[in-house]
């Protein structure tokens, strides 16, 4: 297997990710290579934040206060940074119902002033890099290297094309000591797909994300609204995405879903890995 101890899954929704991700796993494991498999929406994420909220010194301890019986638990899933604290909300909610009732999510941190989530994001990515050069594990990671970036610059922000690559090559400068790899999957006929792409999720899902396209940042300066606008938001992510993808100094493999099939991914996927 070439000599990588990162693997990223990136593409669209219902590109196929999850489940290329969890081949790459099978893969690995087969060769009885050490690995470990981080999907979207894992609260033990090592690279990103889910979950997760900033709080200020004064909020910290205010929330101590107001829990002190659970001072310990919030402890434990709390970090320290240099001007407050990162409290992973999403691990107290599962262990005590207590903690339902706080408005942790205006704290999120993908909901901060967009320098400060970057600044916490690429901080969360030199830890992880150095814990993962330092072990024998390959780290197979999806849609945490462009697709959320992606989300917040260009879905919420409505950041211009290269400042959004210029932030993805930082973040691949991080990444670069693990020698990463990337598997991108995209269907040029994404229009035509989603309403099965919808049948699959549940409403939430779509209700959510058509606010987040559309009601905010690119969505909201082109008047955008529905599924329709949230169809164009999406089309313009996957052609940054792929733009930035042409210009990044990264080994990767792309797949246009429209085009082959599964069968054809897998094979692909093993050779670009060289595992037989």
């Amino acid at each position: 297997m070439k000599d990588t101890k990162l693997i990223l899954v990136e593409g669209l929704p219902g590109s196929g990710k999850t489940s290329t991700a969890r081949y790459v796993k099978q893969l690995l494991d087969k060769q009885n290579i050490a690995n470990r498999l981080f999907l979207e929406g894992d609260l033990e994420h090592p690279a990103d934040y889910d979950c997760a909220a900033f709080l200020t010194e004064g909020q910290y301890k205010a929330l101590l206060h107001k829990h002190a019986e659970q001072q310990q638990l919030i402890e434990r899933h709390s970090e320290a940074q240099a001007d407050g604290f990162i409290v992973y909300y999403g691990k107290l909610m599962k262990q005590s119902d207590r903690f339902h009732g706080e408005a942790f999510g205006a704290n999120d941190v993908y909901s901060l002033p967009l320098a400060q989530h970057q600044q916490l994001v690429k901080g969360k990515w030199s830890s992880f890099v150095e814990r993962a050069a330092m072990g024998d594990e390959v780290y197979i990671l999806e849609c945490c290297f462009l697709q959320n970036p992606l989300t917040v610059m260009l879905a919420r922000e409505n950041e211009p094309e290269p400042a959004i690559a210029a932030y993805i090559h930082e973040l691949h400068s991080l990444i670069k000591p693990l020698n990463p790899l990337l598997i991108y999957l995209y269907q040029h006929n994404f229009k035509e797909i989603f309403p099965q792409i919808i049948a699959e999720r549940p409403a939430e899902w779509l209700e959510f994300i058509t606010w987040y396209y559309t009601e905010q940042g690119y969505g909201l300066s082109k008047g955008l609204n529905g599924v329709e606008g949230l169809l164009d938001v999406l089309e313009q992510r996957k052609a940054y995405e792929l733009a930035i993808l042409k210009e990044l100094p990264i080994d990767s493999i792309q797949f246009d879903k429209g085009m082959v099939n599964w069968t054809t991914i897998h094979s692909q996927i093993s050779m670009f890995l060289q595992i037989e």
